[in-house]
């Protein structure tokens, strides 16, 4: 009996195991995703005879295919087979890589790359609750995916820079994407579909649909509006820094375009530092967003009174630290702790609002810029105010549950 139970455990932290790789792999293609439009802009104008201009703007259909997606996906995590999810994300990511380089136009690029923002969509839904069931209810799992989008980032620029050396054809990089999603696609399908759920779900589960019933509470709509505002937040100082510097406080080109170094530095201590507070449960989650908050008004006051380098560059490093440490997945997951029986749906409201952020903020700041570029980063304390309150009323909601 004993042997039997041993071999039970085994299988089952062999197949979460696998569970893990195939979405942390697939975060690790999607941080190619955010940037590789970017980071190729040059060949893919000349690819569709078209002004950088244009070519940026193709961007702009990933939120498209965002904000499509997301509340539909997220409804559809709670009710479909999750393992079919996430291989659609996988394939639909696998048409985007393949076919992107091979488009000659605007239009069939606009249509293309919205399916980045569907495979975003199916992805989220998918990961986010299923890693908070497997690591059983801490957050420690979501807050590492920051991690591997952040390495995905990084690595791109890399071996994009190692095929323009060899005078390769920026087409493999996308396909580069490809081979690694077909990889991680096969190791998909050899996980059992029941392997994506807890066992306590996979039981329950029909009860659960038949008793439980939706309801919007103050927690829901807080927390829905901290997703707008987190993204925003980072959008926001990412879109904005190295302008801001070089032209309100002249920084050289050099020294505003390392700050978002600093940033970057700070991000991924950040998620470290989050990951391992939330895996030895130092201390409560909801209480460690509050330090999040306070850290990024501190990382802004910072910035805000920097007029030289060396004070500037510790303002950024705190506010990566603080805002683009994994507070986002954070907040998700205080989300969806409190209202766990629709994971899914959450997961998608929370990050349509992610999006919507990601679609207006550069509209809006864009406008608020021409005139009033000098308040760009103080502006980002109503934002950041705004995070504090909310995640301060958690912690008392909590307190008197």
């Amino acid at each position: 009996m004993t042997e039997i139970k041993q071999r039970t455990t085994a299988e089952y932290q062999v197949n979460h195991f696998k569970v893990r790789l195939v979405i942390y792999l697939s975060y690790i293609v999607q941080g190619f995703a955010l940037i590789i439009l970017a980071q190729t802009v040059q060949q893919l104008s000349t690819l569709w005879q078209s002004s950088i201009a244009s070519t940026t703007a193709v961007v702009s259909s990933i939120g498209i295919g965002k904000l499509i997606a997301y509340p539909i996906l997220g409804e559809l995590s709670d009710h479909l087979d999750r393992k079919k999810l996430l291989s659609i994300a996988a394939i639909t990511y696998i048409l985007f890589f393949t076919l992107l380089p091979l488009t000659h136009t605007i239009f069939l690029a606009v249509i293309v790359t919205t399916l980045a923002g569907l495979a975003n969509a199916a992805l989220d839904a998918v990961a986010y609750p299923t890693l908070l069931e497997i690591n059983h209810g801490k957050s420690s799992g979501n807050v590492l995916i920051k991690a591997m989008i952040s390495l995905g980032e990084g690595l791109l620029p890399i071996i994009l820079v190692t095929l323009i050396n060899q005078k390769i054809w920026f087409g493999w990089l996308y396909w580069l994407a490809t081979a690694i999603l077909i990889v991680n696609l096969s190791t998909m399908l050899s996980i059992k579909s029941e392997k994506f759920y807890t066992l306590k779900n996979q039981t329950t589960s029909k009860v659960i649909k038949n008793k439980v019933k939706w309801q919007w509470d103050i927690t829901k709509i807080l927390f829905l509006i901290y997703g707008f505002s987190s993204m925003w937040l980072m959008l926001h100082f990412t879109q904005w820094v190295t302008r801001y510097f070089h032209v309100v406080q002249s920084f050289t080109t050099v020294n505003s375009h390392l700050l978002m170094t600093f940033y970057s530095i700070g991000s991924l201590v950040g998620v470290g530092l989050l990951f391992l507070i939330t895996n030895q449960k130092w201390i409560r989650e909801a209480r460690l967003l509050v330090l999040t908050a306070i850290g990024t008004i501190v990382g802004l006051a910072v910035i805000v009174s920097s007029q030289e380098m060396r004070l500037a560059s510790l303002g950024c490093f705190i506010f990566g630290i603080s805002a683009a440490g994994g507070s986002l997945q954070l907040g998700l997951s205080q989300l969806i702790a409190h209202n766990s029986k629709f994971s899914g749906r959450l997961t998608g409201l929370y990050f349509f609002f992610g999006s919507v952020a990601f679609f207006l903020m550069p509209i809006v700041t864009g406008l608020f810029a021409t005139k009033h570029l000098a308040n760009m980063m103080t502006s980002l304390f109503i934002i950041a105010g705004l995070n504090l309150i909310i995640v301060v009323f958690n912690v008392f909601h909590e307190r008197n549950r």
